[in-house]
């Protein structure tokens, strides 16, 4: 079995034991893992919803919403020759869907810009307790490769949204001196989105920055959509690392990035999913 817990005295011990077992390349070995990891998500997951939504633990829910995790995996890889037990699992949990009364775990991930074509993402990070505020962004070509990416604290912002233009303004002003004339953004503010689209209508104090935006977005052929943060997680890290910066940065190496960002950039560039609850 692969989750026996024989001779395993603590937890500590049975996960790194399980963790160190050499990879399976078997269909059967590969929805273990994603199994394990998805347990643990979900585990993680009720826990803070219990301490901080006051919501209860129950194995039925982490258990349904940990199948339901798996069945979207199955579906996203379009894995071949699952194992028959799974596939009586899986449809179990296609039938308790309803009585779960909540959203279908999704597989997000960062996509590449087609090819010839560059994309810039960008986060804005605001912290209401003490007023710090910071944005970044990343362009990366059509292999995922990092063109430049940046990161710069702001001071006298009133809200994330401001810190979301700010980063977005930051972006294409870069993109502008660097002689870049066309790009794909994504942002995972969906505010944001709607102001740049003219769907919803700017407050007074962002209109001179949305201005600004509208017209770089002009010049540079901008299109921008709305992403879930989990495939927006570069930009987001380099929004949070900027709330310490002194002074504005601009990186044109991935090897010079902050340690916080390097593993989210890598996990993009290999197409690693994150499921979205």
């Amino acid at each position: 079995m692969y989750f026996s817990n024989r001779g395993v005295s603590a937890v500590t011990d049975g996960v790194t034991a399980f963790l160190a077992r050499p990879e399976i390349i078997a269909t059967s070995g590969r929805l273990v893992w994603c199994t394990f990891m998805a347990t643990l998500w979900e585990i993680w997951c009720s826990r803070n919803k219990a301490r901080f939504q006051d919501q209860g633990m129950m194995a039925k829910h982490i258990i349904n919403r940990t199948m339901m995790s798996i069945h979207a995996i199955c579906i996203s890889f379009k894995f071949q020759k699952i194992p028959q037990a799974w596939l009586a699992a899986l449809h179990q949990t296609e039938h308790g869907m309803e009585e779960l009364k909540s959203r279908t775990p999704t597989i997000v991930r960062w996509i590449t810009p087609p090819s010839g074509r560059l994309k810039l993402n960008v986060d804005g990070a605001f912290m209401k307790t003490s007023g710090a505020a910071g944005g970044g962004g990343i362009l990366r070509d059509h292999e995922g490769n990092m063109c430049w990416a940046f990161a710069r604290a702001y001071r006298d912002l009133n809200s994330s949204l401001a810190a979301e233009a700010m980063s977005l303004n930051d972006g294409l002003s870069i993109c502008c001196s660097k002689g870049v004339s066309e790009v794909l953004v994504e942002t995972d503010s969906l505010n944001l989105f709607q102001l740049v689209t003219n769907q919803i209508s700017s407050q007074w104090d962002l209109s001179c920055i949305m201005h600004d935006i509208a017209m770089k977005t002009l010049n540079l052929k901008a299109e921008i959509t709305h992403v879930p943060r989990e495939a927006n997680r570069v930009a987001d890290c380099l929004a949070s690392s900027a709330m310490s910066c002194t002074h504005f940065v601009i990186w044109s190496s991935w090897g010079d990035l902050p340690t916080t960002v390097k593993d989210p950039y890598h996990l993009d560039k290999v197409g690693d999913p994150s499921i979205r609850s």
